[in-house]
């Protein structure tokens, strides 16, 4: 029988299911929520919104003894897919009330979440008109997840209300694990800033001398308005980024909407 004073939410991410973000979030919520996982088998991140169209999708449940209520799977997709199997077929007569993407091993912002499996998932699930949120940790290296996970589970019934409309993207400033976590300095809600790296491409040989490359990169430091994602999270503030999938110039439109004739056909 569902606990109709708990809300249904299923969480997912890009750094597959067993990653210490997922499970940190899971522990959090699971005595406040009825909570489904369905995650990748392995990393899959910078994945983007890919979905597996060419071999088929694998869904292993990970614990026998749940119900149908709070089941586990791993899925050998992307984190797109994990969200499109799981409402399409793996809990459809029993859709969350909320999804929630991570806790993502690294920063989402900027331009960077059009490359993130993370925000893509939760875009995804925007899709089905479920609010949804993307979350990460803004490291790499030490990091404690307990602090992002206790936000996101004392203010989950605000967080669901306010993603209504837009999917949220929540950055939190890195807390490691030497007790220097001084606490967050508040919440600000943001825009996207400008997320550019150098060094993005390294040429290296392998040990027959071919020629291989590794994508990489390092984020360049750069001047951010104030009311960007980037600039709130330096300052040591969780940062939540209304997003949505319209990628509509609505500018251009109302500059040439009425002018197509400036293109010929013939």
């Amino acid at each position: 029988m569902v606990n109709t004073n708990k809300i249904r939410v299923l969480l997912t991410n890009d750094d597959g299911f067993y990653a210490e973000g997922l499970q940190t979030l899971y522990t959090h919520i699971k005595e406040l929520a009825e909570v489904i996982i369905v995650a990748p088998d392995q990393e899959r991140s910078a994945v983007g919104h890919g979905i597996t169209m060419h071999h088929p999708l694998r869904a292993k449940v990970v614990d026998e003894n749940e119900n149908e209520n709070t089941a586990q799977w791993m899925v050998n997709g992307t984190p797109a897919d994990c969200v499109k199997l799981a409402l399409e077929h793996l809990i459809k007569n029993n859709p969350p009330d909320l999804i929630i993407s991570g806790i993502n091993r690294g920063p989402n912002l900027g331009s960077d979440v059009l490359y993130s499996g993370t925000v893509s998932a939760a875009i995804e699930g925007s899709f089905y008109k479920i609010p949804s949120l993307a979350t990460s940790l803004a490291g790499f290296t030490k990091m404690d997840f307990n602090p992002a996970a206790d936000f996101v589970a004392k203010n989950l019934l605000s967080l669901k209300e306010l993603a209504t409309d837009s999917t949220l993207n929540l950055n939190f400033p890195c807390s490691d694990k030497n007790d220097n976590f001084a606490g967050y300095r508040g919440v600000r809600f943001t825009r996207m800033g400008i997320r550019t790296y150098r060094n993005v491409i390294e040429e290296r040989k392998d040990p027959r001398g071919q020629i291989y490359f590794w994508m990489a990169g390092e984020p360049i430091s750069c001047n951010q308005e104030p009311d960007t994602d980037i600039q709130a999270v330096d300052e040591g503030y969780i940062s939540v980024t209304p997003l949505h999938s319209d990628f509509t110039d609505l500018k251009f439109l109302d500059k040439y909407g009425n002018c197509s004739n400036k293109l010929s056909i013939i």
